[in-house]
């Protein structure tokens, strides 16, 4: 299994920083912006490892000496790690970070900075830590991580780097959910699904989720086989599973990532994300030419505007489930 790391999450931004860090260019600070789980902290990490590493080469961190261990476990006394107290980060812990940046370095004269989910700084706090940045004091490196850069005050971003980091693939965030001890199967269904890691967990804990997966699925193997159960078990067994917007929509996402899986299928390019299903899909999608799988996709992406317009749900599920047993069987 794949361990989550900088190098293996963000491998283009971790090439930029070592080159920085070669050429002691670093800035003294930055914003990382990005979804959660996309290695915001791992990159601020391994930043500071290849600042402090005795070992570094071409500004890579070893990671397996006795700095990298100490910076990993939050005992460099020269790396300090800022993170909400409650709900928010404080006025007095900015008080504190500007305290040990008027210091001289314990063990270097460099000093480094982590704070998260800054957009939580209070206001108080927010103003505090710009005086600093207007005026920095010494070699100092502050990172600033946030899933919301448009909640920072402007004037902290503009005395800033802003490196914003993109997206997980596909293929990082179902390794790094498998990390995280979720099984392969499920993983491999929520990393197509979402970007989100922390949506992703969620559902993950979900047993309603995993009954929704199993439901859709046999749903639509009934509509490829012109069951016509498939419209009582629209009420009976996918709308009691259903308990608002975010739910509908839910649903829709799974149409659409298994109807996508469909048509990957058929040219066998990866995968299918439902691995409890492969077979009975590919027996069931034999009879039908790759055009009614596409119609099908699209009749599933029109009923999504529908639901945006806040037209019933129920009456719009029972019209596509018409409408898909036309589209296939005609």
């Amino acid at each position: 299994m794949e361990q989550r790391t900088a190098t293996n999450l963000q491998p283009r931004l971790t090439k930029h920083f070592a080159e920085l860090i070669t050429n002691e260019h670093l800035a003294h600070a930055y914003i990382f912006a990005g979804p959660q789980g996309v290695g915001k902290e791992e990159l601020a990490l391994w930043i500071a490892k290849g600042r402090y590493c005795p070992n570094a080469q071409n500004g890579r961190p070893c990671l397996k000496c006795a700095e990298c261990k100490r910076i990993a476990e939050g005992n460099q006394p020269d790396v300090v790690f800022v993170a909400p107290e409650g709900l928010s980060i404080k006025v007095d812990q900015i008080r504190f970070l500007k305290e040990e940046f008027s210091k001289s370095g314990v063990e270097s004269n460099r000093k480094f900075f982590i704070i998260q989910d800054a957009e939580k700084m209070t206001t108080g706090a927010a103003n505090s830590l710009l005086k600093f940045l207007e005026e920095p004091n010494g070699q100092i490196t502050a990172i600033l991580l946030t899933t919301a850069v448009n909640q920072l005050l402007p004037t902290i971003i503009s005395r800033c780097q802003l490196v914003e980091l993109p997206a997980l693939t596909d293929e990082q965030l179902v390794a790094s959910l498998e990390k995280d001890g979720i099984s392969k199967e499920k993983a491999l269904v929520l990393g197509r699904l979402t970007d989100s890691v922390q949506l992703a967990h969620t559902l993950a804990q979900d047993n309603t989720f995993e009954q929704l997966c199993q439901n859709t699925c046999r749903w639509y193997l009934q509509v490829l086989h012109n069951d016509w159960r498939c419209f009582v078990d629209v009420q009976s067994k996918i709308l009691p599973l259903l308990s608002g917007k975010k739910d509908e929509q839910l649903f829709l996402d799974l149409l659409v990532l298994l109807t996508k899986d469909l048509l990957l299928l058929r040219y066998s390019q990866r995968k299918f994300s439902f691995t409890a299903f492969n077979q009975e899909f590919s027996e069931a999608l034999q009879p039908f030419s790759t055009q009614k799988i596409l119609e099908a996709t699209e009749l599933i992406l029109e009923t999504k505007k529908r639901i945006a317009v806040n037209v019933s749900f129920q009456n719009v599920i029972e019209a596509l489930t018409l409408e898909l047993c036309r589209c296939y069987h005609g």
